[in-house]
């Protein structure tokens, strides 16, 4: 009681005069005509301001579930055209080589570019059936490939690791060889193995080669920006140029082999 009566005691004036003045306004609006036309058109005014800004903050606030609605819906895009070429004309039968990708939408929660040794987490893991070894595409190159799994998240080597080979080739003429980074720029890449012999153009597009379990073919990576044969060498070493900024991204699809249990199991009794 004692603190209220201070209270108004120091602040009481204050109070007494807004309220006068919101009494006074309500009054004014209330019994002039004029002034109530101004009053009902600025508060719609300042109205839909208010509902206009808290739309755009509830969709920003949305963006997040949006994006993954998109990766969802692209990745069952994937799964479709990768079932679809894999139809062959006469028999209507599924292709093996094709089939049996499917693609998991993940979003990049860690992301590195500038050390020797680059690698990523994503958001997806055991339990979202993504296994050590499966590769990691984006929807216009290639960004790595499952170096370990927790249930609900995995590290990636990224293309930009020297420990990441990937098969690639010139789509072309489909001469084919391992595309790797040589830990100079995150815009390029080397692809390497190509026998001198064939031919290459500065702009070819360099694809996947399919030529194991972990990628499709022909997904695309870069372009040739240059290319020589090293001393003493039988191979050309060619510059790729990435079609993808890989500081960028924060989406990305898991490759996941409908067989990978049964290749895995089949080249593991190969080795021993």
């Amino acid at each position: 009681m004692i603190n209220l009566l201070y209270f108004l005691s120091r602040y009481g004036g204050v109070l007494a005069f807004v309220i006068l003045e919101l009494l006074s306004v309500y009054l004014v609006v209330r019994y002039n005509q004029t002034q109530r036309e101004i009053y009902l058109n600025s508060s719609r005014f300042y109205s839909g301001v208010l509902l206009e800004k808290t739309a755009k903050i509830r969709h920003y606030a949305s963006m997040a579930e949006i994006a993954d609605s998109l990766a969802e819906e692209n990745a069952l895009l994937y799964n479709r055209l990768y079932s679809q070429l894999a139809i062959t004309p006469r028999e209507n039968e599924v292709d093996s080589l094709f089939s049996p990708f499917e693609f998991i939408p993940a979003r990049v929660i860690k992301n590195s570019i500038n050390q020797p040794n680059n690698n990523l987490t994503l958001n997806k893991g055991e339990l979202d059936g993504v296994k050590q070894g499966m590769g990691v595409v984006l929807p216009r190159g290639v960004l790595g490939i499952v170096r370990n799994t927790s249930p609900h998240f995995c590290r990636v080597l990224s293309l930009l690791n020297s420990q990441t080979y990937v098969g690639a080739a010139i789509r072309r003429n489909g001469a084919f060889g391992v595309v790797h980074w040589d830990g100079v720029s995150p815009a390029k890449v080397i692809l390497e193995e190509i026998p001198k012999h064939l031919d290459i153009l500065i702009g070819d597009t360099v694809v996947t080669s399919g030529h194991s379990s972990v990628f499709p073919p022909n997904l695309e990576i870069g372009k040739v920006i240059s290319y020589y044969v090293p001393s003493g060498s039988n191979s050309y070493r060619i510059e790729v140029n990435l079609f993808v900024d890989l500081s960028r991204i924060n989406r990305a699809y898991i490759v996941r082999n409908r067989y990978w249990d049964e290749l895995q199991s089949l080249e593991t009794t190969e080795s021993q």
